[in-house]
């Protein structure tokens, strides 16, 4: 800590503060811990100003006389949790953007002036991607995702917009390492495939597929395939009929009934 005079008054600095990471959408606590606060002085956190970025000061919320003020801030980005313990001035900031990035300043007074500062920053993810053709004919693809922060990331292999998933002739395997010199964590994947396929498959993070094995839509099934899977419903409904008929169904009912049968294009 230390001491400046400022005001007629002891303002007590965290210095630089500490640093918090998190990703694009992630939730971030901006962490603040504030023993022996004064309830009779104004408590509040403010963005501090960037000259570098062109960031002006803002004040997020001030709390005073058992009054929360958020002035036109969106409040429902912001949980407090000092009405449940009072030396905990900790924020949860919801849903992080880049425009997020900066310095914040938690303030108080326990008796002094106190200032304590939060560098909140992004982690950057940057995906490659490359091939390799085994002598054999097979091909292998390895796909890396580096990232600035821990962060265990769902790696999904899609062609032409189909998910991919271990099969006969597919094996995904991943695998992971940290570079202890820089702190950047790499997870890997590796696809290796005896498929030809007719596209180059393609190495995402956080893709939502179906759920289960299914995994292929039928619009990826062979064509022939599909015509048998559509014929089915004809079918079963001519034999339907043809059952009904002996039944004693008459013959004008029962060609009736056909001829709308056939009319009908099964979905």
């Amino acid at each position: 800590m230390r001491f400046f005079l400022l005001s007629a008054f002891f303002v007590v600095s965290a210095g630089e503060g500490i640093t918090v990471k998190g990703f694009e959408k992630d939730d971030v606590l901006l962490p603040c811990n504030c023993p022996n606060r004064n309830f009779n002085k104004e408590f509040k956190w403010q963005v501090e100003e960037d000259r570098k970025r062109g960031v002006e000061p803002k004040l997020i919320f001030r709390y005073n006389d058992g009054t929360l003020d958020f002035k036109d801030n969106p409040s429902h980005r912001y949980e407090t949790f000092f009405h449940n313990d009072s030396s905990n001035c900790s924020v949860l900031l919801k849903n992080i953007t880049k425009e997020d990035q900066g310095k914040y300043s938690c303030r108080f007074y326990s008796p002094q002036y106190t200032v304590f500062f939060v560098n909140l920053t992004l982690c950057g993810t940057h995906i490659v991607q490359h091939r390799e053709t085994h002598p054999n004919g097979g091909d292998v693809y390895q796909c890396v995702v580096k990232l600035d922060c821990y962060k265990e990331p769902n790696i999904q292999w899609t062609l032409d917009g189909t998910c991919l998933s271990n099969s006969a002739t597919t094996n995904i395997s991943p695998t992971y390492n940290l570079d202890e010199e820089t702190g950047v964590h790499y997870f890997h994947s590796r696809l290796e495939t005896e498929s030809n396929f007719t596209s180059e498959p393609k190495c995402e993070v956080n893709v939502t597929c179906p759920s289960g094995n299914d995994l292929y839509s039928l619009t990826s099934l062979d064509p022939l395939f599909r015509i048998l899977f559509k014929g089915v419903p004809v079918v079963l409904a001519l034999g339907f009929l043809l059952i009904w008929y002996r039944r004693g169904t008459s013959h004008s009912e029962f060609c009736y009934a056909t001829f709308t049968a056939l009319l009908v294009k099964p979905e």
